[in-house]
């Protein structure tokens, strides 16, 4: 090869290279394109994957109400009361969730994976609470057995009621209650905990004892958990009657549990009747008459919904809520407030009120009555 035969083949790959070359402008438009490909993907990736989590909780809440089910068949009523300490009992013993646990399913796996709150507030109970002695609700449960051994063996609940509230106590609930998956980012409805109201003759609250003070959250108070009966009795169907739904992070764990300290938790279960102007409990006069404009019934019957302000529209704006008949649907927050509203005006008790009078749940598919016998207004 002669000297200009290298010449023109090196000229030649030097043109060839600025020609495979890109300038900055092309550069710069296909940054330019990528970025805007990825704006337009981003939200669909991340629609689908909230479409995936909501399913997952569809899924979930399917699951309990087959569980539920199947406690119904064999108990006659649909669980044995609240995942809750305070008014239940010992949460390994007492309770849906340990109705669930017992049936093989691990509750506190089965998440709503879209919801910030990953723990129920009766965390807090157990951390704090001292419960040695009640006469209203047996917070100890079974009592404590001889292992061959001679050891003691206790269920964690009788375990943590003789430690006082720290590190060590934190530990047992941790490792004996949390860890084996009695937990929940559900909440189940007053109906399906609590049934029904017991009220005395001037349509006050009443209790069953004493000593144990009146309350709609109470089961001193009420008629325990729903059995079947009384949902086909209802006034409405089965399939508007609410059971649990995604918890509303209303609340906040307080104490160190899981590394969960401060993180949002969930309510025990919905409020119960509450009168329409001021979401408490109603608490006629002594001496009310049954009857009339100004009777108690009519109190009771045309003052009151149900406060189902611990659902949560938790999958950006809706909300996954399983009925009596099996069947689970979602609601839509369609003002954005973060609340579900069943017919409750705009409200300033300072108490989580409602921003406007829009209703999401429609009383003709929404059982809101403060009885499972009245009918739906």
């Amino acid at each position: 090869m002669t000297t200009t035969d290298c010449f023109n083949a090196s000229r030649r790959i030097r043109v060839s290279a600025l020609r495979r070359a890109m300038t900055l402008v092309e550069v710069l438009v296909v940054i330019t394109i990528l970025t805007m490909l990825a704006a337009v993907l981003l939200p669909a990736l991340n629609s689908a994957r909230e479409t995936g989590r909501a399913n997952a909780c569809q899924t979930n809440l399917r699951q309990i109400g087959a569980g539920l089910a199947t406690h119904a068949t064999l108990h006659g009523k649909m669980c044995s009361g609240a995942f809750d300490w305070r008014y239940d009992g010992c949460v390994t013993e007492k309770g849906w969730v340990a109705d669930l646990m017992a049936q093989g399913a691990p509750v506190g796996k089965m998440l709503c994976p879209s919801n910030p709150a990953k723990i129920c507030e009766v965390f807090n109970d157990l951390a704090t609470m001292d419960a040695t002695v009640d006469d209203c609700v047996d917070r100890l449960g079974s009592p404590s057995e001889t292992a061959p051994d001679g050891s003691t063996i206790s269920n964690p609940c009788r375990t943590i009621a003789g430690l006082a509230a720290g590190e060590a106590r934190n530990e047992i609930i941790e490792k004996q209650i949390y860890n084996k998956h009695y937990n929940t980012n559900y909440v189940p409805s007053w109906f399906l905990v609590r049934s029904m109201v017991n009220l005395n003759d001037s349509g006050q609250i009443k209790t069953d004892k004493a000593t144990c003070p009146a309350s709609l959250l109470s089961t001193h108070s009420t008629q325990g958990p729903l059995d079947r009966a009384q949902a086909d009795a209802a006034g409405m169907s089965n399939s508007f009657i609410p059971l649990m739904g995604c918890g509303a992070p209303n609340s906040t764990l307080t104490v160190d549990i899981a590394s969960l300290n401060n993180t949002p938790a969930v309510r025990t279960m919905t409020r119960g009747p509450v009168l329409k102007a001021t979401l408490q409990a109603p608490a006629p006069a002594d001496g009310t008459s049954y009857g009339g404009a100004a009777g108690w019934w009519a109190i009771w019957n045309n003052t009151t919904l149900q406060d189902y302000r611990d659902f949560g529209p938790v999958h950006r704006g809706a909300c996954n809520i399983l009925f009596a008949d099996g069947s689970v649907r979602v609601v839509v927050d369609t003002n954005g407030d973060g609340l579900l509203n069943n017919g409750f005006t705009a409200a300033s008790d300072g108490d989580g009120g409602f921003t406007s009078d829009t209703v999401e749940l429609s009383p003709d598919e929404f059982f809101s009555c403060w009885s499972l016998k009245a009918k739906s207004k």
